[in-house]
């Protein structure tokens, strides 16, 4: 059994076998892999190179303003860690998942920047590993830990966007 800071050992806790980092970086990877070894060109309209750099500097911003978030409140940004705080102001009032988010942001634009049909499939593979691998067993964890408070948060707050 997994007991974690600040939870009580009610029942068993398997911990995900994805670390999100990772995840995000094997998503990219993917992605410039297909790009090289697989090239199938969409022939986008000559703005998507802009496109593509707007994403990803969109994702990157999204990343850093959660990040600032989680250690103005004092809490770990560690994945599958207990956080001490519920944050439900500034960019977590659009988003539960703004890391997550701005990550499939950079992804998008790099799909975008590269003109190429194949990373697009990268995308949601990336979407659903966090929903199913990470995501479940996050909200699980702040359910557990923060009760009602959470369950407003969520009834409030979208998942994603």
């Amino acid at each position: 059994m997994v007991c974690l800071p600040g939870t009580q050992p009610t029942e068993p806790m398997k911990l995900p076998r994805v670390f999100p980092p990772i995840w995000f970086l094997a998503n990219i990877s993917l992605i410039l892999a297909l790009r090289r070894f697989m090239p199938t060109p969409l022939a986008l309209p000559e703005f998507h190179l802009v496109a593509g750099q707007v994403l990803i500097w969109s994702g990157v911003v999204t990343v850093l303003t959660a990040l600032l978030s989680f250690r103005r409140h004092r809490t770990t940004v560690v994945p599958f860690r207990n956080p001490e705080t519920l944050i439900r102001i500034g960019i977590f009032r659009w988003s539960r998942n703004p890391i997550y988010l701005g990550e499939a942001f950079i992804l998008a634009g790099l799909c975008t920047k590269f003109d190429q049909a194949l990373p697009w499939l990268i995308l949601p593979l990336f979407i659903i590993g966090l929903n199913r691998l990470v995501i479940k067993w996050e909200e699980t964890t702040l359910r557990t830990q923060f009760g009602s408070d959470y369950a407003a948060y969520c009834a409030n707050t979208r998942r994603w966007l």
